[in-house]
């Protein structure tokens, strides 16, 4: 079996949506342990959006309770471009396992993200010449493979960063070697070895369960559509997001923004219930209603973290009093924060509904779906219609 280790949830369901394709049982548990043991077990963590410490000593106590209670490889799920803390978490993965190689390949050929000569390219365009240059958590200042994943890295290490063309491995370190094509992806799996820790993106996960032959034919995915008793929480501003939700609105699903007042460094509660109380009425007559981010640039202060906090209880308040049972959320970080809120934590994946949007099932009450997309991604065409 497998474990994979992600460091956000929307990159999580994706691995999650791999596995359902290819008929896998997959279980997914949110900081923890998934409570079913399956083929593949995915936990999720919201480390891109904590601190280093935080990150390292996440994953190092992840690793530990998975190598006590399991024989399972452990996969680290690594975001593709390389945001977040990703040397730190390799780190503590190899510490917890008491391993001195680690195996790193996040390029996504079919995406056309990939590594060339160990500088990274998106589309053909070094990756410092691209959008992600200007990521306002993990901005792309440098192509060098290597220099990225060193950068403003506090903690101390003694294992080498490898990276360009090699054939073999016998040395310590941490190796990420090029990869241009889908063919290259699958190639350089022949460089794994057992006493390695393993990690990559989504694209390099599919290439290793075929290589270690947990593959069968792919499974065709049910189509889904959903008329009512819904509730689509966005926290995302991506163009596609927001197109997605005026489509919606013509097609008569009300369309609720989050008000900036609740953005304001000292709640009202008397406003918070209010304006729950008045969402609960128009999700009562319509039984479908999408709460959403405003589109504008908010200037208050601290109104980031207030924003996926207090939406985040708003949609909990509304979940629970008009009784939704399906819930769709835009944005990882958005996702995170509401299942914190609810409590819930361990999932059953039942379905993939479009690229990397995955449907689940609570565990706790299998009444409950939730079915989590990556702001950038799109939804199926027809699905909330």
């Amino acid at each position: 079996m497998i474990t994979v280790i992600a460091d956000d949830l929307t990159g999580a369901a994706e691995i999650a949506g791999i596995c359902l394709h290819y008929g896998l049982g997959v279980s997914f548990g949110i900081d923890k342990i998934p409570e079913k043991q399956t083929t593949i077990n995915v936990i999720a963590t919201d480390t891109r959006s904590k601190d280093e410490d935080e990150a390292y000593e996440t994953h190092f106590h992840l690793a530990e309770d998975v190598i006590s209670k399991s024989k399972n490889i452990i996969f680290k799920k690594c975001d593709s471009v390389l945001r977040g803390h990703v040397l730190i978490e390799l780190l503590a993965l190899a510490d917890a396992a008491n391993k001195n190689k680690i195996f790193l390949q996040p390029s996504n050929p079919k995406s056309n993200r990939f590594i060339k000569d160990a500088s990274y390219y998106i589309n053909d365009i070094l990756i410092e010449n691209t959008g992600f240059a200007n990521d306002p958590d993990f901005p792309a200042k440098t192509s060098s493979v290597k220099k990225r994943i060193l950068n403003n890295v506090a903690k101390q290490h003694t294992l080498e960063v490898h990276t360009g063309d090699f054939k073999e491995i016998n040395t310590k370190g941490i190796f990420i070697p090029d990869c241009d094509s889908v063919e290259a992806l699958s190639e350089c799996l022949n460089l794994y070895q057992k006493d390695m820790i393993i990690a990559g993106s989504a694209a390099f996960f599919e290439q290793f369960l075929i290589k270690m032959k947990l593959t069968n034919s792919k499974v065709e995915q049910k189509e889904y559509r959903y008329s009512s008793n819904y509730l689509l929480v966005s926290g995302s501003t991506h163009p596609k997001s927001i197109a997605f939700s005026k489509t919606l609105n013509k097609l008569n699903v009300p369309l609720i923004v989050f008000p900036e007042t609740l953005l304001e460094t000292k709640l009202n509660k008397t406003f918070l219930n209010e304006f729950v109380n008045s969402i609960a009425h128009v999700y009562k007559g319509r039984e479908r209603i999408i709460l959403r981010v405003s589109n504008d640039r908010i200037q208050l202060e601290n109104s980031a973290l207030n924003l996926k906090t207090r939406m985040s209880i708003i949609a909990k308040k509304l979940i629970e009093t008009s009784n939704i049972n399906e819930v769709f959320i835009e944005g990882g970080a958005t996702a995170y924060d509401l299942l914190e809120e609810l409590h819930w934590k361990s999932f059953t994946p039942i379905a993939e509904l479009a690229s990397g949007v995955v449907r689940m099932q609570y565990d706790n009450d299998p009444k409950k779906h939730i079915t989590l997309k990556p702001g950038s991604y799109e939804w199926s065409e027809g699905l909330l219609n």
